[in-house]
């Protein structure tokens, strides 16, 4: 299954533009301290693939640096930026997009990361707020 992933979407990204991102945050819970903070961030998230079919998402900014760890189709627990700790499953769909599924109680949270080689857009939903992120490749 993780063979289906072209090699060359791995690798670090830069944000590079953010839309809606406070308005998303608040929608799915996060306190006004923790969204001024993430507001103030412009993460490099890298893209990873390890020896063991799983994939790790790590996100870098000045205040934390967190991983993420999983394989595609099975749900895991995943500890969020802001602290919570939810369930999540990831799919690879149409060749060129990570679907992730994020369950916070009641509430359904989608990640679609789609991937051109050279950036990552992040469209994240929740109820009826999205929010778009687009990361640029770096040299690395």
């Amino acid at each position: 299954m993780l063979q289906a992933i072209p090699e060359n979407f791995y690798g670090k990204y830069k944000l590079a533009t953010s839309e809606n991102f406070d308005n998303f945050l608040k929608e799915i819970g996060v306190g006004l301290v923790k969204r001024k903070l993430a507001n103030t961030t412009y993460p490099t998230v890298e893209f990873i693939k390890d020896q063991n079919d799983s994939l790790i998402f790590k996100s870098h900014t000045v205040i934390k640096t967190s991983e993420t760890k999983f394989k595609l189709g099975e749900e895991f627990d995943e500890d969020r930026l802001d602290g919570k700790r939810v369930k999540s499953v990831v799919e690879f769909v149409g060749g060129n997009q990570l679907i992730q599924t994020q369950r916070d109680g009641d509430m359904e949270i989608k990640y679609i990361r789609e991937f051109n080689g050279e950036q990552i857009k992040v469209t994240s939903i929740a109820n009826d707020v999205k929010c778009l992120r687009v990361y640029q490749r770096v040299a690395e």
